[in-house]
C-alpha cells in the first residue's frame, strides 16, 4: 500500500509554505503511524514542473518492467537492477534522483533493453496498442 505524502506547497519571501497545513499535518501524523518508529524517510523538495509523477512511476514498474518479470521469471527487484545497470544516467543510483525527464528518459531505455531482451514480454501489450 502506497502511504506517500504528498504535500503542495509554493516558496513565498524566500520560506517554503505548505497549502494547507492543518490539512498537512493530519495526513502526515496518521502516515507517521502507520510507518512506525524509526521507519527511515526520504524527502524530495524540487518544483512542481520538475517532479515525477506517481503514474510515471506506475508506468516504469507495471509496464516495463512487470511484463519483463511475467516474460522471463526475473523477480522485479531483480529485473529492476538490471535496468539500473543498462540504463541509469551516469553519476545516479536510484530512480528517486531522478527528475521527471531523466525518469521518462530512463523508463524509455529500460523498456528498449526489456524489449531487446525479453520481445514476446510486449507481445500482447504490443496488439492492444494497435487497435
Amino acid at each position: 500500500m502506497n502511504t506517500a505524502v504528498i504535500v503542495d506547497a509554493s516558496v513565498q519571501d524566500g520560506h517554503l509554505v505548505i497549502v494547507d497545513e492543518p490539512g498537512y499535518r493530519k495526513r502526515i501524523e496518521r502516515a507517521a503511524k502507520k510507518w512506525g518508529n524509526g521507519t527511515a524517510l526520504k524527502v524530495r523538495i524540487e518544483p512542481e514542473e520538475d517532479a515525477y509523477t506517481y503514474g510515471d512511476i506506475k508506468h516504469y514498474w507495471g509496464h516495463v518492467v512487470q511484463p519483463f518479470c511475467d516474460d522471463t521469471g526475473y523477480h522485479k527487484h531483480e529485473a529492476h537492477l538490471l535496468f539500473k545497470a543498462e540504463c541509469m544516467p551516469e553519476g545516479k543510483t536510484s530512480i528517486t534522483e531522478l527528475n521527471r525527464e531523466e525518469l521518462r528518459a530512463y523508463t524509455e531505455a529500460a523498456e528498449q533493453t526489456a524489449r531487446e531482451w525479453a520481445p514476446d514480454a510486449f507481445a500482447l501489450y504490443d496488439a492492444h496498442a494497435s487497435y
